[in-house]
C-alpha cells in the first residue's frame, strides 16, 4: 500500500492556489537523501516556495519531490523523500498542515487497521 502522505501534500498546495494562497512547504532536511542548499537551512529545517511562479521541472510522486528553484538569483536544485516534508502551508497566514518526519511516522507504529480489521468476522 502506497503512504497518503504524498496525496494529501498535493491536494493542499492545490487548495491553496486554488484559494490564491502562495503554497510553501517545510522540510525537515537533517534527513537521509535531502538535497538542499545547507546555508539556508535553519534549525534543520528550510521553508520552500513551491508555487509553479517560483520553481521549474516540479514534480511530486509517492516517493520524493524535485524541482529547481533560485536563492539570491542562483538556480538549485531541491530534492527529498516525502517523508522529509513536515509542513505545507500558505505564506502569511496560518492556513496548512503539518507532518511529522518519516522517521517518527506511522510506519513505525503498530498497524491498528489490521487489528482493526482483525476483530470484524464475516458471515454470509
Amino acid at each position: 500500500m502506497t503512504s497518503f502522505r504524498s496525496y494529501l501534500i498535493d491536494a493542499l498546495i492545490r487548495w491553496l492556489l486554488d484559494n490564491d494562497c502562495v503554497p510553501h512547504i517545510v522540510l525537515q532536511c537533517d534527513l537521509p537523501n535531502v538535497k538542499v542548499p545547507q546555508k539556508f537551512v535553519q534549525d534543520t529545517r528550510l521553508v520552500l516556495n513551491v508555487a509553479p511562479s517560483a520553481v521549474h521541472n516540479y514534480s511530486l510522486t509517492n516517493s520524493s519531490i524535485a524541482f529547481d528553484t533560485r536563492f539570491n538569483g542562483v538556480s538549485h536544485h531541491i530534492s527529498a523523500p516525502v517523508g522529509a516534508i513536515i509542513g505545507v502551508c500558505a505564506r502569511g497566514s496560518s492556513i496548512g498542515m503539518m507532518f511529522e518526519a518519516e522517521e517518527a511516522s506511522i510506519v513505525d507504529l503498530p498497524d491498528v487497521h489490521a487489528q482493526a480489521r482483525a476483530k470484524f468476522h464475516f458471515v454470509e
